[in-house]
């Protein structure tokens, strides 16, 4: 039933006049009249007759009044408390938790957590891996309260998800100091190693949710005819960053996930010889918990704090 029909018939109720009602709801009087006949249709009753003295209501439209009349006031409650002023960080006492790999864990988790302490001491968070195929029974039964991932299709169409992008990712080639394959490349912004060079590496493939030994690199290589060879496929970066620097495989990360690995271990990053897609990581949730005050105070901190931020915390 549309419920926009109960604001017609209280208007006509409080003003005994079809056209009355249109000019005080804003509506044409055709459409208010069309509206009218909607509802009388859905409620099996005339509602009002027309007489010298106006429209008169039916005995069941005027028992069904206050009825309406309560309704609509409780509905126009509802909508003045969805625009109150939102709550301090300060004083919020509730667990969140929150989705994502481990690339955004160690991208993000110094900045989110470093930040909170601060602006929102009361505030726990837990983190739980990425797996799209429960993503969105997690969200629906509130089990998830935040998804901090880049999200492709099918995942990005899940039902009712709002996203806003925080940061843009590219590659680079990752491989441990003083690799055979490093020769003669070393300069103090990243070289770019040679196609072929590359292409006879072993690479170490990270998959992160649906596993495989294929990934957008895969596909880049594809395009312009080239293959590489892939020697393990791991579901995390750091493992990768860890396997990397104790063998002679090399793995193509996000230049942001690179530069911090290289800080914990002997690393050496290069730039790729060829061009690759890059990516979006988001802030993504469910559209059901967009009224939840304590929710969007904690999205606007997250989307201000993160947002752009992908380094060490500072």
């Amino acid at each position: 039933m549309d419920l926009n029909l109960f604001a017609v018939f209280a208007a006509i109720m409080r003003h005994g006049s079809v056209s009355q009602a249109a000019s005080s709801l804003g509506l044409t009087q055709p459409a208010t009249s069309n509206a009218l006949t909607r509802l009388r249709g859905q409620l099996g009753d005339q509602l009002f007759v027309r007489s010298k003295n106006g429209m008169l209501p039916t005995k069941f439209a005027t028992q069904m009044a206050p009825v309406i009349e309560r309704a609509l006031a409780d509905l126009q409650t509802v909508a003045a408390e969805s625009t109150a002023p939102g709550i301090d960080l300060a004083d919020l006492k509730r667990n969140f938790t929150f989705v994502m790999s481990d690339l955004e864990e160690a991208l993000f988790i110094t900045h989110l957590i470093g930040g909170l302490a601060k602006a929102a001491p009361g505030v726990s968070v837990e983190v739980g891996p990425f797996r799209s195929d429960i993503l969105q029974d997690a969200l629906e039964l509130e089990r998830v309260d935040f998804v901090i991932a880049h999200l492709e299709a099918p995942v990005r169409n899940l039902k009712n998800l709002v996203s806003r992008d925080i940061a843009k990712l590219d590659f680079v080639c990752v491989m441990r100091a003083g690799h055979p394959a490093s020769g003669g490349l070393k300069s103090k912004a990243p070289a770019v190693i040679p196609l072929q060079r590359y292409l006879c590496l072993g690479h170490v493939l990270v998959s992160p949710d649906r596993g495989g030994r294929r990934g957008v690199i895969d596909n880049n290589l594809r395009k312009l005819g080239h293959q590489r060879t892939v020697v393990c496929s791991v579901p995390h970066f750091l493992s990768a960053c860890l396997l990397v620097s104790e063998t002679d495989h090399v793995v193509t990360l996000p230049r942001q996930l690179a530069e911090r690995a290289a800080r914990h271990f002997p690393l050496d990053l290069f730039e790729l010889p060829f061009a690759a897609d890059s990516f979006t990581i988001g802030l993504h949730w469910l559209s059901t918990r967009d009224k939840d005050p304590e929710h969007a105070a904690l999205r606007g901190f997250i989307l201000s704090t993160l947002t752009g931020r992908t380094g060490s915390l500072t």
